[in-house]
Formats: structure tokens, sequence, C-alpha cells
């Protein structure tokens, strides 16, 4: 279920949750996608000049939402759905400083767009299951183990 609380983390479970992190980012994708389009295509049918803008700036409110959520609650929505959460090294709670870093190297841990192989290798390849976003942030994404307190 859905919720806007920072969970607990299950420490030490960063290495079991692989395909959540792949199904949580292909939910974070297209729920993404699909409503900036929607909204881009309505404002269209008032201000061509508007909606065109709008979808440019899809793919910076894309980084920006990955920012405010992994920050604010450890999880993006696809996150949510799946259970797991993004907590700094030690296991608290990640800051915007960590948030930004994780979402600027997503870029690079996207390529080869679309079959993300430098962040899909290197998660493979790291004792603590981590992109390169994750390394640069020093952050790691293991399972949620209840829901709690916003911290």
């Amino acid at each position: 279920m859905v919720t806007f609380e920072r969970p607990r983390p299950d420490p030490e479970t960063e290495g079991e949750v692989l395909l959540e992190r792949i199904l949580a980012f292909a939910i974070d994708a297209v729920g993404f996608s699909i409503l900036v389009s929607v909204i881009a295509n309505l404002v269209y049918l008032v201000s061509a000049s508007l909606g065109i803008v709008l979808n440019l700036l899809g793919v910076p409110l894309f980084f920006a939402y990955f920012v405010y959520f992994e920050a604010e609650y450890g999880q993006t929505v696809g996150k949510m759905v799946t259970d797991v959460v993004v907590v700094a090294d030690g296991g608290g709670p990640i800051d915007y400083r960590a948030a930004t870093i994780r979402s600027l190297v997503r870029i690079v841990d996207l390529f080869p767009y679309p079959l993300h192989l430098v962040g899909l290798v290197a998660i493979l390849l790291t004792d603590r299951n981590q992109r390169l976003g994750d390394i640069a942030a020093d952050t790691v994404v293991v399972r949620a183990r209840e829901k709690g307190e916003k911290l």
C-alpha cells in the first residue's frame, strides 16, 4: 500500500531487492510519463506553446521527483508499491544532498537507454548491490520493514 511516511528499513537486505528496484523504476517512469503527457496535452489545448514547454520540462521534473520523494520519504511511489527504501550507508534517512547525487548520477546509470545496463551491472558487481548513484551518494536500497513516522 502506498503511504507517504518514511518506512523503517530492514538492514542488510540490499541483496534481495533487485527485482523490486527494477519494478519500482518502471512504475515511476511509466506513471510519471503518463501524468506529464496528460497534463501537457490538456495545457496544449489552452496554449500550444505552454504545452510544449511543459513537455520539455518533463525530464528535469522527472529527476526532481526522485530528489523530493527520496529525500522526504526515502521512497518514490514505485518504491512504496514494491516496499523498498533508500537509506544512507549507515542505515539512516538520506538527505537532499544524497538524493540529488543519486538522481544526477542516474543519468549515467541509465545508459545505454532503454536497457540501463550501467546501473544494472554496477548493482550485480558491487558487494552492497549499489548502482553508481548509490556509490556516489553513500546510499543503499533495502526492504522496508514497516511504516513509521516521518524522520
